[in-house]
């Protein structure tokens, strides 16, 4: 073996020892992304590090980069085992995915160098598309495009003649109601739309105006084909009834609007190819096998390669040895919703349950949800308060300004409040929403753990601060409804509220954990 041999393998043992010590720290949470690729929104994430592997290829053999390994490279291994570190004290799934792509880009740099980044960039990008977004946004999101694509789905309806009104993410047909539900939201069409069209703006070969058109327009593609959906499924229940939306129709419709997708984005792609003097057109041999060296000159270990090396195994031993990611979480002795009081001083209230629908979306540990009235006469307040022992899992507390806009309401106005108690100053969210001539005012704020906070937002990050230094997830949210009545001034509905509040608010202390 020559000496120009020896010094490769010695560097791609080194480089193939710092990637195992890396894998083997974050393997028990990438293979939670295998969980989440079964469900319908990601099941095409299976297919992205293939992909990523085989596009990262082709770019090295047509490169061929020169090596130039950097030190820089050494603080993104740092913070990527960081993200890894939040993860494991914080059982977070998402912290630790984000990581795992910026330690590849470390390792990358510290071997390779600059230039190799540069050339598998786009397979990192590609990467983050099979890591599923964070529960927060998803909710967000969920909760927007369930009412856009309604929205556009009912102009569709009212195009056709069909006579119908819409309530929130209700489509009322007069004698059949539809509901879009999140499965309908159009996010199974949206993340994979999303990756295809990453993939087809670049292998598109064209000026980079073209290809940021082919994939940016896969949002609003998205959103209008889903809207057709939900069209059509309107237009069929119209003349045959409500089996129409159910069943094999119902899947075949999705799957088939999603075929539809894909058609008119490579339509689109044809189009712009045309576009111009040049012969756009997208690189078919990406498809194929690549052949041929990756690098333009033999690998050999630098000291910024070794460094990484000993980093990555210092830090893999250092995790595994503190073993963080075995401590059991802390869920607090809680007194059940279920001996809530009636009575709150003049206050007298009537239990109502909760649409089994409601309940599911929700999946609150505990809940309670009651119409209080002062003396048994007064305006009504509803009192909502949804508990969770574990907020870890996707299942948590959100606010009440996503989902409020898809039950038909509209946010008319929307502040953050200081209401002064008897012994303290708390700072809620105050709405007023509308739907025709109903008004009704709206309060609520989190309880998390002793913490009164007015926004889901800072919900968020005290929650994964308390998860890293209490070991506690646990969390509540607080509502309450009154309706402004007509000619009612608003300053009425706030003194109401604030009554309540004072008996209220020392009752719920004994529920809530702190």
């Amino acid at each position: 073996m020559s000496k120009q041999e020896k010094s490769s393998r010695i560097f791609w043992i080194a480089e193939g020892g710092a990637f195992l010590a890396v894998a083997f720290c974050f393997l028990p949470y990438l293979s939670g992304l295998w969980i989440a690729w079964q469900t319908a929104e990601y099941s095409h994430g299976i297919l992205i590090p293939l992909l990523a592997l085989l596009i990262g290829w082709h770019r090295l053999t047509e490169k061929k980069p020169a090596l130039s390994p950097s030190w820089v490279g050494l603080p993104l291994i740092l913070t990527g085992f960081a993200f890894l570190g939040i993860s494991q004290l914080s059982a977070f799934e998402p912290p630790a995915h984000y990581g795992f792509v910026i330690c590849l880009a470390g390792l990358i740099l510290s071997f390779f160098g600059w230039k190799t980044l540069k050339t598998l960039a786009p397979s990192l990008i590609y990467l983050f598309f099979a890591i599923p977004l964070p529960r927060l946004i998803e909710v967000v999101l969920t909760d927007k495009m369930q009412l856009i694509s309604t929205t556009i789905g009912v102009v569709i309806l009212q195009t056709f003649g069909i006579s119908v009104f819409q309530e929130g993410n209700i489509i009322d047909l007069g004698t059949v109601k539809l509901q879009v539900v999140e499965a309908c939201s159009g996010l199974r069409y949206l993340y994979p739309l999303l990756s295809f069209g990453f993939i087809v703006s670049f292998l598109f070969d064209g000026p980079f105006w073209k290809r940021a058109v082919i994939f940016l327009s896969t949002v609003p593609l998205t959103l209008g084909m889903n809207a057709l959906r939900i069209a059509l499924v309107g237009i069929l229940v119209n003349r045959w009834g409500s089996g129409m939306a159910e069943g094999f129709m119902h899947y075949f419709e999705g799957w088939s609007i999603f075929a539809l997708c894909v058609a008119v984005l490579l339509m689109e792609t044809w189009l712009l190819s045309k576009i111009g003097k040049n012969k756009d057109h997208l690189r078919f041999d990406y498809i194929s096998l690549p052949t041929g060296s990756l690098f333009a000159e033999s690998c050999r270990l630098k000291s910024s390669g070794i460094s990484a090396l000993v980093l990555c195994v210092l830090l893999a031993g250092l995790l595994t040895f503190a073993n963080l990611n075995r401590r059991e979480e802390i869920v607090p002795p809680h007194m059940p919703f279920a001996l809530f009081p009636l009575t709150l001083g003049q206050w007298h209230g009537r239990q109502e349950s909760l649409d089994p629908t409601i309940r599911e979306t929700l999946r609150a540990t505990d809940y309670w949800n009651a119409d209080y009235r002062y003396g048994e006469v007064g305006t009504p307040i509803n009192l909502f308060i949804a508990w969770y022992a574990s907020q870890r899992v996707g299942v948590a507390a959100h606010s009440p300004a996503n989902c409020i806009p898809g039950s038909g309401w509209q946010v008319v106005q929307r502040r953050i409040t200081p209401i002064t108690l008897d012994t303290m100053t708390l700072s809620i969210t105050r709405m007023i929403i509308s739907k025709d001539t109903t008004s009704l005012l709206v309060y609520y704020w989190f309880d998390q753990r002793g913490r009164i906070m007015n926004e889901q937002y800072g919900a968020k990050w005290y929650l994964l601060v308390d998860s890293i230094t209490k070991n506690r997830t646990d969390g509540a949210i607080i509502r309450l409804v009154t309706p402004l009545v007509e000619n009612e001034d608003e300053r009425a509905g706030d003194a109401r509220l604030l009554d309540f509040m004072r008996v209220l608010f020392p009752t719920t202390q004994s529920y809530i954990p702190r």
